[in-house]
């Protein structure tokens, strides 16, 4: 991170377009609620971001994964997902709606969804470690 890189406390919780910050996915979501955002991060484009946990993100539906670096996950990309126990809630989770993350890295952020999410991340996403 250098000095011009922006972090939770300079970027606008509200924003649609987020470039290049480095940020925890929680201090984001506390961010938005306090700003009269909602309890869920929707509709936003994360461009050459770094963000980090620990956090599970549930992914709902209308997300976007474009060459993001999903961190170090010891080889497995498994070892970073999580299934709902009821296939239905993920309480505790920070909700992520119609989102695209682009040429990011997370950091020790687990993932929760649906099925259909969960194994499609798996079939098709590549681990480096």
């Amino acid at each position: 991170m250098t000095d011009s890189t922006p972090t939770s406390r300079e970027i606008d919780p509200r924003a649609t377009d987020i470039r290049g910050g480095h940020f925890a996915l929680f201090d984001l979501y506390r961010a938005n609620i306090q700003a009269g955002g909602g309890s869920m991060i929707e509709g936003r484009t994360f461009t050459d971001c770094y963000i980090e946990g620990p956090a599970v993100m549930l992914a709902l539906e209308g997300n976007q994964f474009e060459g993001v670096n999903f961190g170090p996950t010891g080889g497995d990309l498994r070892n970073m997902l999580f299934r709902p126990m009821s296939g239905r809630m993920a309480i505790g989770a920070i909700p992520v709606r119609n989102c695209t993350f682009r040429n990011c890295q997370f950091h020790t952020l687990g993932i929760t969804g649906n099925e259909e999410l969960l194994n499609m991340l798996v079939e098709q996403v590549a681990t480096t470690d």
